[in-house]
């Protein structure tokens, strides 16, 4: 992995997210499923769903039986159609 992902890739791993967003930033897109995978976990961190759905589908584009970004959209496909029922009971 380039140097700078696995730097972006430890920030968020030691939950410094927003330092981890400025140095992603700086990094130019490269259609490699590491940018992907690592764009889609940032995104992610952030709750930004639909970005992190668009991350692990490139990644799936470019790899698709990466099981990591397979995973990813399940948990986040969860989370969007949680429902709580008891939130409608009067």
């Amino acid at each position: 992995m380039d140097k700078k992902l696995q730097f972006v890739l430890n920030l968020i791993k030691s939950e410094k997210t927003e330092e981890a967003r400025e140095e992603f930033r700086k990094i130019e897109t490269v259609e490699t499923v590491e940018y992907w995978l690592l764009k889609g976990k940032l995104e992610q961190k952030f709750q930004n769903w639909g970005e992190a759905i668009n991350a692990f589908n490139k990644v799936l584009d470019l790899d698709e039986n990466n099981r990591e970004a397979q995973n990813n959209l399940h948990f986040i496909q969860n989370i969007i159609n949680f429902w709580n029922p008891e939130m409608f009971n009067p």
